[in-house]
């Protein structure tokens, strides 16, 4: 049974208003095994695992019915029928690629919009424009919002003039990057290029580790690397990676290794994301209206992240807008949501509670989203 809302061990944000049991189905992507040779990306993909895990005892804890279920993308027809025959309360979604691709992810819930299963997290429009990053950036530009300039480069690039002018309005140094993927797959130190030469290496380095995608070369911002989270209907305080481990000479950026493995030196220069520190209360405010009008702007609701970089002049570029963020005890969201006031098993419940909400039509829009803090 859940626990009483005003028991001894409540906190003033730890409870949603009565939210009854619900039989829950935590649906991840299992689109991953055994790692192969070759996969560069198979850490950030396995990992949705550990989300599951996490979700399911968090709403357990709570008091609810959980199932978990992973899920690849022959399998969508099996999902299909189990939703037909026997439809759960809500659908708590972790499904963040099908068949080794990111983009797929859209497929889960264009399926679950269909039944008309409520499910947390965005639905298929805010997916699909977080999987195309030119895409988001169109939107978010005609927002006013600023991100770095960026152009795309398609897989059949062969380092012929035309295909160099068609980035050299990006300028240097720039970074490079895959177009739909997120969880840093593909980035290292040497994806920021400082000239034709080193971009052409790099361009070469993402055909041969990822053949087939599409690339985004962008503007580097070199500055302080911030994100803002967002929870139902309120923005979490603004966070930080603090990045300045990273010897000199080398692009403060999050690379895969750094992220996804713990044995290497990378690993240890770049630390959980905590609550920023040294900004101004106008900069603060300037901020979580950027992340708050680009949560807006893709349509981003119950959950997410906005990955900001505040640049030497203190403008914040928004990098990337992610609805499906990772959402795992320990993540850089639950950090955040901690650092609101927001214990672990209560961040999910809500993310939980908001879907409900939203799809019985009583959630605050997302224009409206107030703000949380740390206090």
């Amino acid at each position: 049974m859940p626990d009483d809302p005003d028991g001894p061990n409540s906190h003033p944000n730890d409870r949603n208003p009565p939210f009854a049991e619900q039989r829950i189905l935590v649906l991840h992507n299992a689109d991953f095994g055994e790692q192969p040779d070759g996969d560069e990306s198979y850490e950030s993909r396995a990992d949705v695992a550990n989300q599951a895990h996490d979700v399911a005892r968090a709403l357990v804890t709570r008091g609810h019915f959980v199932d978990v279920v992973g899920i690849d993308r022959d399998e969508l027809p099996s999902l299909m029928e189990r939703l037909r025959t026997d439809p759960p309360d809500l659908v708590f979604n972790l499904v963040e690629s099908l068949a080794m691709q990111d983009e797929n992810c859209v497929a889960a819930t264009a399926i679950l919009e269909l039944f008309g299963i409520p499910f947390t997290g965005s639905g298929t429009l805010a997916m699909s424009l977080s999987c195309d990053k030119q895409r988001s950036k169109h939107l978010l530009r005609g927002d006013g919002i600023p991100t770095p300039r960026a152009a795309v480069v398609e897989p059949q690039f062969r380092s012929r003039i035309s295909d160099l002018n068609a980035v050299a309005a990006v300028g240097y140094p720039a970074i490079v990057k895959l177009l739909s993927e997120h969880g840093s797959q593909g980035l290292s130190f040497d994806s920021v290029v400082y000239d034709e030469e080193s971009l052409i290496r790099q361009l070469r380095v993402m055909r041969d580790y990822f053949p087939g995608r599409r690339i985004l070369v962008e503007q580097y911002i070199d500055g302080r690397e911030l994100n803002v989270g967002l929870l139902g209907d309120r923005l979490l305080p603004v966070c930080e990676i603090d990045l300045s481990a990273i010897p000199t000479g080398k692009p403060r950026i999050v690379t895969y290794t750094g992220k996804w493995r713990p044995e290497s030196e990378e690993y240890r220069m770049m630390p959980s994301s905590k609550v920023a520190v040294g900004l101004s209360a106008a900069l603060t405010e300037r901020i979580q209206q950027v992340a708050q009008r680009s949560f807006s702007a893709l349509g981003v609701t119950d959950y997410g992240r906005v990955d900001i970089r505040l640049s030497q002049d203190g403008i914040p570029y928004v990098l990337e807008v992610n609805p499906n963020c990772d959402i795992s005890d320990g993540a850089g969201l639950s950090r955040a949501a901690l650092a609101a006031g927001i214990p672990y098993d209560a961040l999910i419940e809500q993310v939980a509670y908001s879907a409900r909400q939203r799809f019985s039509g009583g959630i605050t829009p997302p224009t409206e989203k107030k703000r949380a803090t740390g206090s």
